[in-house]
């Protein structure tokens, strides 16, 4: 008998019969190293570069980035006012950032951050540090959530995407706040070196963490309705 080649060099697929003369394929469960989509991973399919997707994609981005600054402008409060220049101040800017990020990509979700970040530079009460400190927590929420996400698009790939960005946010808070913010505003009010180790450690982690959890919750409720007009 002849042997079938096209069983033994693909071992996932088996031929049988129905009792007609056609062969029946069955297709075996795909393996490990199976590419992502047969093992049920979805991943977006990439869209042709065309001027309506370019510019749908800057329309998305300069909208949710007017959303995100009008937040940081006019959204704040602070949690803990102990500390001075409103560098504690809570805000969900966060929120559109993560959105773009989730439905348009990192880059998008980074770029809305910086957007809103220099617009914020006009009306400065922080001596500019505050608007640096804010770009570089909240890409480390942003990037590491949607580069999850990215590869993971389902709920609990969204879920695990956020827990992902808060724990990577509240980590890098603590390097922002004891190496760069702190002896930032020491160079115009030395005596902040004095609770260097509180604000990092304690009062800006714990801001942190308030802030990137609360802005994952209301980004986990909304996306999934609003994903239909974030795509391109």
């Amino acid at each position: 008998m002849e042997k079938n080649i096209e069983t033994e060099k693909f071992p996932a697929v088996s031929a049988g019969s129905t009792g007609g003369d056609k062969p029946v394929v069955i297709l075996a469960p795909a393996g490990p190293c199976d590419p992502p989509k047969e093992k049920g991973r979805k991943k977006s399919e990439a869209r042709p570069l065309t001027k309506r997707n370019v510019t749908a994609y800057i329309t998305k981005v300069a909208i949710l980035s007017a959303l995100s600054t009008i937040l940081y402008l006019f959204a704040r409060f602070p949690i803990f006012p102990v500390f001075p220049f409103s560098v504690l101040d809570m805000d969900f800017s966060d929120i559109p950032a993560l959105l773009g990020g989730f439905s348009l990509g990192p880059v998008a979700g980074v770029i809305i951050a910086l957007i809103k970040c220099v617009i914020k530079l006009s009306t400065s009460s922080t001596m500019f540090v505050g608007e640096l400190s804010n770009f570089i927590v909240g890409c480390a929420l942003v990037l590491p959530a949607s580069l999850y996400y990215k590869y993971h698009k389902t709920r609990k790939g969204a879920l695990i995407a956020l827990v992902i960005g808060v724990l990577v946010n509240a980590a890098v808070s603590i390097f922002n706040n004891y190496f760069i913010t702190v002896p930032l505003y020491a160079e115009f009010a030395p005596v902040v070196m004095e609770v260097r180790m509180e604000f990092a450690c304690e009062y800006g982690l714990a801001f942190n963490l308030i802030k990137s959890t609360a802005a994952s919750i209301v980004t986990f409720v909304l996306y999934k309705k609003l994903s239909p007009i974030l795509h391109l």
